[in-house]
């Protein structure tokens, strides 16, 4: 079983592995974790567009999930519970992950269809995987769930945040107004 970053995880930008937190600029390869986190539209069978990208330290990620709503929190942590997501992860983790970690939604189990939007999000440290801790996939319809139920107060915090660190090009600044990051 190979720990390797999957290539989806890859920065658009520029084909490599991301080396600096998004947030605060620290390296990634401290020995502390991180998540990266990248949202696609599937346009094609095998194609898809990247809306945005993230590394993230875990001290920026806790940070900022701190600004979250109480509200927004505890249902954040409802959903993962509820789902089991830990033990999802977990199996994932056991069955072979590498060739089946992107194919379905993780707590929904749901494929991912043409013209859905998902996250795939991944837990590292120092380049590679975190053990026991396999890469997955939230699909749209989670997603979906997840907007209706955060606290208006945890959506203006997720869009400060989108937009002064998710800083599109232009043209996909439209399509972000309206998309949120989860930072699992």
């Amino acid at each position: 079983m190979s720990n390797i970053i999957p290539k989806p995880f890859y920065s658009d930008v520029d084909g490599e592995t991301f080396h600096h937190c998004k947030v605060c600029g620290e390296s990634l390869y401290n020995g502390q974790p991180y998540s990266i986190e990248k949202a696609f539209k599937r346009i094609d069978e095998h194609q898809e567009v990247t809306i945005f990208e993230i590394a993230i330290c875990t001290p920026c990620a806790e940070k900022q999930a701190a600004k979250m709503s109480k509200h927004s929190r505890a249902y954040m942590e409802q959903v993962m519970t509820e789902k089991g997501m830990m033990e999802k992860r977990t199996a994932l983790w056991e069955n072979n992950w590498e060739e089946n970690w992107n194919k379905r939604c993780l707590l929904t189990n749901n494929e991912i269809k043409l013209n859905d939007e998902y996250h795939i999000i991944g837990n590292f440290v120092n380049g590679e995987v975190i053990l026991n801790a396999a890469p997955f996939v939230i699909g749209q319809e989670l997603m979906e769930e997840i907007q209706e139920n955060l606290s208006l107060e945890t959506k203006e915090e997720m869009d400060r945040f989108g937009e002064q660190f998710l800083g599109p090009d232009p043209a996909l600044r439209a399509l972000l107004k309206d998309y949120q990051f989860v930072l699992v």
